[in-house]
């Protein structure tokens, strides 16, 4: 029997156990409640409600017949919410580099799938065009313009617009980083701004910090170890880390950066995840808190040509969320946010305000685990963009980059091809080589941006070359109309041209000629040419070049230079700039007058000015839009008609006399007799070779671009055709371009038009 003392003493330690409970319970709870008590607050909020984007569907491209150019297909990206993902995170930056290389190891496993697939290589050559069973290899979103690899180097050209992004982050971060040439050129150009200010052509004062390109100043190898000491020292980033890894963490970060990552906007780590990867993550959600695997709408691209026009997407900048770039400030436009994917280059940023659509809403409700609970309906469902049809057929560009590629792949630089219907302006072709596949732009990004030959570059509207002798039917045009020559004037030609103690040279035919215009016209002499542009004079030219739109923006829908016509108007406005530039003199009349001295135009202003010839004098606005269509193509949003800029005046007898010329060009004795002589179809045009001088890194190099402007059929002009080669030497070296185009041209039979197109073959929510 237990005695008294016994269970008073059981009592006791009983007691003692029970406070000590208590004790424990109630510290764990200030615990909770007082010291972590916001933090858990803060947590239970994240993971118990979600609300997030659900993007919307970009409308899709076709071409005027209806033939897909780019789709969307169902993808998953990987999105990391700042809150849960980064905000006061120990493991971080372990966390992300695992989540990085997984991404990585996912990208080539899926690159490994279609080894054995096809496509097309830069240089056009294609080996397979059908990408419909590919498997889309996972992106990582670094954007930062450092090759992946050591020795590091800046990838792209300096001035592009990342490389100029990444300039401007070095300057501001200058301080921060201890990189001291940059902090040594933003002080010395601080000091420059008081003491020694600059100002553009309109007067207005230049930033010359702003004006300074960091890149040059501080090496990518220099930068990517500041970043790692940096990141090391103030954000907790690990140490003894290869090379290899911190240069992956420091472009992620970089990257987080340019896109804003903070609680108001997260970061789309990674984008077509394959599901292997996803169900991996959502097996061990526990290890990646903060990670949130998202359905998306991502660009198929159907086709491998175009890639200039079409263009590209890319996530939003903060410099296009809240500033000026790219069509900003997007924080200000209805139906966006910061998380958005929107149009970088081409159609896709031309037409961003159609293609776009109109997010929606999503809400989750999650357990303390992240385990899903709920998701609710949306609260509001994405609305798809609209879909445009373009005036291109994809047929016969397809034909015009191959032919590019075969033609002018040995000169070892460029070219361009332009199509137009004359009758409305209406591109059927724009093609611009060397190229890229849109499909693999982001995995060939260091490729493409490393190619000496700019395969980015739209030759077609941003590539400026002296016109040549393509140029002689303007100045025929403007000295019959002035009355400076007639039908019967003539000018003997013994390949030479003296003025001014300067012989000009004429190398177009064998032996002395006596020629009037049209003969002029099918030879090339230079001689009669420069006889007119003497009389002529370049402030003559200059207005009958503004007449039919050359040296001016032509108004397509993307991206173009305006380029310059040779006069005196514009050589006193380049004298602004450049003090060193002599004045306008008579010399300069004679070269203009055969499409050289200071004439850049583009492509396409080429092709315009010949329409507007060949039609009489008609000068449409080029465009690249046919119509614009609801999602579903049930209705039409906008459809374009013809737009006429200037209608320009000149006289049946004048049109007659050039035509004539440019009849005679592509026969027996022409400068395009050799390619067209025998063509069953009668062709008219104009050849071109023009002198250019190119220097890089001190070295002065100088080839000769061949040009050759052409339509057909000659008597009822359907289709105008423009080819520039860079360094091809004559117009003749670029015809059997223009031929393969023509040639597609009117052997094509015209397929149904996108009015068939049934909507069960979009992608329709």
């Amino acid at each position: 029997m237990v005695n008294k003392t016994q269970l008073l003493r059981r009592l006791l330690v009983l007691g003692c156990l029970l406070l000590l409970c208590v004790g424990l319970a109630g510290g764990q709870l200030l615990q909770l409640q007082l010291i972590n008590g916001e933090s858990y607050v803060r947590r239970s909020a994240s993971f118990l409600t979600t609300t997030s984007t659900v993007s919307a569907a970009r409308g899709e491209i076709l071409d005027r017949y209806g033939r897909a150019m780019v789709t969307n297909q169902t993808g998953f990206s990987l999105v990391l919410i700042y809150s849960s993902f980064w905000e006061d995170k120990e493991d971080r930056f372990e966390v992300l580099l695992d989540l990085a290389n997984r991404v990585k190891a996912d990208g080539t496993a899926a690159a490994a799938a279609n080894t054995d697939g096809g496509g097309e290589t830069g240089d056009g050559t294609e080996t397979n065009t059908d990408t419909t069973e590919e498997t889309s290899a996972a992106v990582l979103n670094d954007v930062i313009p450092i090759t992946d690899t050591a020795p590091y180097e800046y990838v792209g050209a300096e001035g592009d617009s990342e490389r100029k992004a990444l300039s401007d982050y070095i300057k501001q971060s200058a301080d921060t980083l201890g990189l001291k040439a940059v902090q040594d050129a933003k002080a010395a150009a601080n000091t420059a701004n008081e003491e020694n200010p600059q100002y553009d052509a309109d007067g207005n004062k230049i930033d010359q910090v702003s004006q300074m390109d960091a890149t040059t100043l501080v090496s990518a190898s220099e930068f990517i170890s500041a970043m790692r000491t940096y990141m090391e020292n103030n954000l907790g980033m690990q140490t003894g880390l290869s090379d290899a890894d911190a240069r992956t963490l420091v472009g992620l970060y970089y990257s987080m950066r340019r896109v804003g990552f903070n609680n108001n906007a997260t970061f789309t780590l990674a984008d077509n995840v394959s599901m292997d990867l996803i169900a991996y993550i959502k097996e061990h959600h526990q290890q990646y808190t903060g990670v949130d695997v998202q359905s998306e709408a991502i660009r198929k691209y159907d086709t491998t040509y175009a890639a200039h026009l079409l263009g590209t997407v890319g996530p939003m900048f903060t410099e296009e969320w809240t500033g000026t770039k790219n069509g900003g400030p997007y924080q200000n436009k209805a139906g966006y946010t910061m998380n958005d994917t929107i149009g970088k280059s081409g159609l896709e940023s031309a037409l961003e305000s159609y293609l776009h659509g109109t997010a929606g809403s999503r809400t989750v409700e999650t357990d303390l685990g992240g385990d899903s609970i709920t998701d609710h309906a949306n609260s509001y469902a994405p609305q798809p963009g609209d879909n445009v049809i373009t005036t291109i057929d994809l047929e016969l560009q397809e034909v015009a980059e191959k032919s590019l590629a075969n033609y002018l792949s040995d000169y070892q630089r460029g070219g361009a091809a332009v199509a137009l219907d004359p009758d409305t302006g209406e591109v059927l072709v724009m093609a611009s080589y060397p190229t890229y596949n849109l499909e693999n732009y982001n995995k060939d990004y260091d490729q493409i941006s490393s190619d000496s030959r700019s395969p980015e570059l739209n030759r077609a509207t941003l590539g400026l070359y002296p016109p040549g002798s393509t140029f002689k039917v303007l100045t025929a045009i403007a000295a019959l109309e002035e009355g400076i020559i007639d039908a019967n004037t003539t000018y003997v030609c013994d390949g030479k041209f003296e003025y001014g103690g300067v012989t000009f040279p004429c190398n177009n035919h064998d032996q002395p000629m006596t020629l009037d215009v049209t003969q002029a016209i099918k030879y090339s002499c230079n001689v009669l040419f420069y006889n007119v542009g003497q009389q002529l004079t370049g402030a003559h030219l200059e207005n009958w070049c503004d007449k039919f739109g050359l040296g001016n923006v032509t108004g397509v829908e993307i991206a173009e230079y305006a380029g310059q016509a040779a006069g005196p108007t514009e050589r006193e406005a380049n004298r602004k700039n450049d003090p060193t530039l002599r004045e306008w003199q008579g010399g300069d009349d004679v070269n203009a007058a055969i499409g050289q001295s200071d004439n850049l135009f583009t492509p396409l202003q080429l092709a315009n000015y010949m329409a507007a010839v060949v039609n009489g004098g008609t000068l449409y606005q080029p465009t690249l839009v046919k119509s614009i269509k609801t999602y579903d193509y049930s209705d039409v949003v906008e459809e374009e008609q013809p737009k006429v800029i200037d209608t320009i005046e000149f006289s049946d007898a004048t049109r007659d006399l050039v035509m004539k010329g440019m009849s005679e060009v592509t026969a027996e004795g022409g400068t395009a007799a050799t390619t067209f002589a025998d063509y069953p179809i009668k062709v008219g045009g104009k050849t071109g070779s023009a002198e250019m001088t190119e220097r890089k890194n001190g070295v002065e190099t100088n080839y000769t671009n061949g040009l050759f402007v052409a339509f057909a059929p000659f008597d009822d002009p359907e289709i105008v055709v423009c080819v520039v080669g860079e360094g091809a030497g004559h117009g003749s070296a670029v015809a059997p371009i223009v031929r393969d185009i023509l040639d597609a041209y009117f052997a094509e039979e015209e397929p149904d038009t996108v009015e068939s197109v049934q909507s069960e073959n979009t992608m329709v929510p």
